[in-house]
């Protein structure tokens, strides 16, 4: 058996030459994740398979550098996705409506002549701070939205998204807790999602395997 059950797809903006929509993705991060599936061990039932794992049963991470999500983040196994949480200086905003008008999500308003984001609606690509011309928007540190369980195929399904994003060093740790299931999780024709929303669980219950939080 010579193909790993693991593949990372990343998008062109996590490596160079880039893309001019990207976030600046950690170099050390990307490096990390890389790691991670390099050294991830063969899940126990796949050992004495005697064949290649079909592609349908391998472990597919997706690395996107922004929201446009080009590597299919939502119907990866795991998807993480670049976000850059905004901070508003009321103070400096002087109402011009530049960062409303290129936000993609409409997650900015104009509210007593200062902006307001809409944290349920912003995907935090960032694209308001580059058209604000007085300072006021300003980015925080690259994070990542993170979805499990996504999946194409006879029963496709998008990935759920945790509320939270992650410091790359957090959503490092979920990928290697998402690893250590599929290693001891996975069999033949068993998807990823099936160990994250198992089939005894009764639709719509709320939660996730105590494995997802650390």
């Amino acid at each position: 058996m010579t193909s790993s059950p693991y593949i990372l797809e990343s998008c062109r903006g996590v490596k160079p030459p880039g893309c001019p929509r990207a976030l600046a993705v950690p170099g050390e991060f990307a490096a990390g994740i890389e790691g991670l599936l390099s050294r991830a061990p063969l899940p126990e039932a796949f050992a004495t398979l005697g064949r290649a794992p079909r592609h349908h049963e391998r472990f597919r991470l997706s690395l996107c550098a922004c929201a446009n999500g080009c590597a299919r983040p939502h119907v990866a196994d795991l998807g993480l996705v670049a976000a850059v949480d905004l901070v508003v200086d009321g103070e400096a905003c002087t109402g011009c409506g530049a960062c409303a008008a290129v936000c993609p999500d409409g997650a900015i308003a104009m509210v007593d002549g200062v902006a307001v984001v809409d944290r349920e609606r912003c995907l935090g690509c960032g694209h308001c701070v580059a058209a604000c011309g007085t300072g006021a928007l300003a980015a925080g540190p690259v994070a990542f939205r993170a979805l499990l369980g996504g999946r194409l195929g006879r029963r496709p399904r998008l990935g759920l998204e945790l509320r939270e994003r992650l410091d790359p060093a957090s959503a490092l740790e979920l990928a290697g807790r998402c690893l250590e299931a599929c290693a001891s999780g996975l069999r033949p024709g068993l998807r990823f999602g099936d160990l994250v929303f198992p089939s005894d669980r009764p639709t719509g219950l709320p939660g996730l395997p105590a494995w997802v939080r650390p």
